[in-house]
């Protein structure tokens, strides 16, 4: 393998605005993802903030989330959100159907808004489409959004809430083309329901977002779209990628959802008429390990390779910035998870989390068109026979070139020159890199830090910039510009 390779940003050629939602998160009923995780409860002697998790709070925050997704999920085509708006104190508790556990309760719809605003993220709430109704979902909608004086707004100031809580961003249920979904439906009949739903949840407040259920499958997407274009404004898409095989399958797995996503594009631009934007939000997306099942509650061990996996992701989704506007990793808190709690008041971020802080903190607002030149590899599970082992994606800020670059490389470092066009660097770039001694490298509550991010300084030498990329490792160098 040849140890040199070469990445060209073109300045002067914006490939689209990148939206802060593709930054997102989801968190649903399940495991120890909501109980023990995101929520405690007020009585609890673990520190919290109104019943909220206060570390994981905490370590929220510091992601940013742009927008979190909720209640499922599989939760939420069995989940009845009136279970969830009164006093803690008389909510039921009920069988969940999806999970096959024990659901309590004791946080819902109030309870969810409040960590949203506490991290700063806009809600996202999916409604059931599976056991609930049409009627159902716009009342939730009224509880959430209106200011009028009808039932659904009073109960929701009888808890504490007389403003609304504006809530702009609807599911329309769940993975319905599935047949583990509670309801599931087929393309035809999911499109009749998702009109109904759409037009009631529009009745109540006419200014929200609405996503609706999309899939891998051409045939159901094109029939969602054609029937109910006028009504949505995304179509979603959920990909989960094998962890623990092998580790060049794995960090490959990212193009191959590039190319799904930008499947699911040419059928929205060839399907929806032009005077009406739909956009993709690919609202679940992770790496799923056999051990995560639902003995463990979906809990699985996340090395270095999933944090070069997720900057994959990132990387892909900058390159289609154009159509996907939204993205949600499933999930946030203990089920294949970014942030790990134990019942003890310990935690820990996995690198997947330092993946997100790494790009949050360190990716402008537009791309640009950016090349990245090196030796390739074959991956033979995706089908895909050029697989280049430098993957690179660059965007602008205030003065400011972020080049977010992986190299997928297990044991060869890299030496890559940098060249600009239409744009000059200035002095005083920094790197900071997500590595870790090996791709199995993994965060532990006994070693927390085995997988950092670390910052170090960049060779410049005139017009020339040169960066030297650690084996299995991914970075994003900002260049100031002048």
């Amino acid at each position: 393998m040849d140890t040199s390779a070469e990445i060209v940003v073109d300045a002067g050629s914006t490939v689209g605005e990148i939206h802060p939602h593709i930054y997102g998160h989801f968190i649903e009923h399940l495991g120890r993802c909501i109980y023990g995780g995101v929520w405690v409860g007020p009585e609890s002697k673990l520190p919290n903030v109104d019943g909220l998790r206060r570390d994981v709070l905490n370590a929220t925050k510091a992601i940013h989330p742009p927008v979190i997704r909720w209640p499922g999920g599989n939760f939420a085509s069995g989940y009845h959100w009136e279970d969830g708006v009164a006093p803690r104190d008389r909510r039921p508790a009920r069988f969940d159907l999806a999970w096959k556990a024990v659901e309590p309760n004791q946080f819902g719809t109030d309870e969810f808004i409040d960590f949203c605003r506490k991290t700063g993220a806009e809600p996202y709430i999916c409604v059931n489409m599976g056991s609930g109704s049409a009627e159902e979902a716009a009342r939730w909608v009224e509880y959430c959004n209106l200011s009028t004086r009808t039932h659904e707004a009073q109960r929701r100031a009888s808890m504490g809430h007389p403003e609304p809580h504006g809530v702009k961003y609807w599911g329309l249920g769940n993975e319905t083309y599935g047949d583990w979904q509670i309801g599931h439906m087929p393309a035809d009949a999911y499109s009749k329901s998702c009109s109904e739903f759409a037009k009631l949840i529009r009745r109540v407040d006419p200014s929200v977002k609405l996503i609706a259920v999309g899939c891998d499958s051409p045939d159901w997407n094109r029939k969602v779209l054609s029937e109910c274009w006028k009504q949505i404004d995304y179509i979603s898409l959920h990909k989960y990628y094998r962890g623990g095989e092998d580790y060049y399958d794995v960090v490959a797995a990212p193009l191959d959802a590039q190319r799904c996503l930008g499947d699911l594009s040419r059928i929205v631009e060839t399907t929806v008429p032009s005077q009406r934007q739909v956009h993709i939000a690919f609202d679940e997306w992770n790496l799923w390990y056999p051990e995560a099942d639902e003995r463990s509650g979906l809990h699985q061990r996340a090395s270095l390779t999933d944090g070069i996996f997720a900057c994959g992701i990132f990387n892909a989704l900058h390159r289609l910035c154009r159509t996907v506007k939204m993205a949600n990793l499933a999930q946030l808190v203990n089920v294949l998870p970014a942030i790990v709690t134990d019942d003890e008041g310990r935690i820990y971020v996995n690198p997947t989390y330092l993946a997100f802080k790494l790009y949050v903190d360190h990716t402008g607002t537009k791309a640009v068109r950016t090349e990245a030149f090196s030796d390739t590899y074959r991956c033979g599970k995706y089908g895909l026979d050029h697989v280049p082992y430098l993957d690179a994606s660059a965007s602008l800020g205030s003065r400011m070139l972020h080049l977010a670059v992986v190299n997928r490389s297990r044991g060869q470092d890299l030496d890559a020159v940098i060249r600009i066009r239409k744009a000059k660097a200035r002095a005083g770039a920094s790197v900071f890199e997500l590595g870790g001694q090996r791709t199995d490298s993994f965060n532990s509550f006994e070693d927390p830090d085995a997988v950092t991010i670390g910052r170090r300084s960049l060779r410049q030498s005139g017009s020339t910039i040169e960066l030297a990329l650690r084996a299995h490792s991914a970075a994003i160098v900002d260049l100031p510009l002048g």
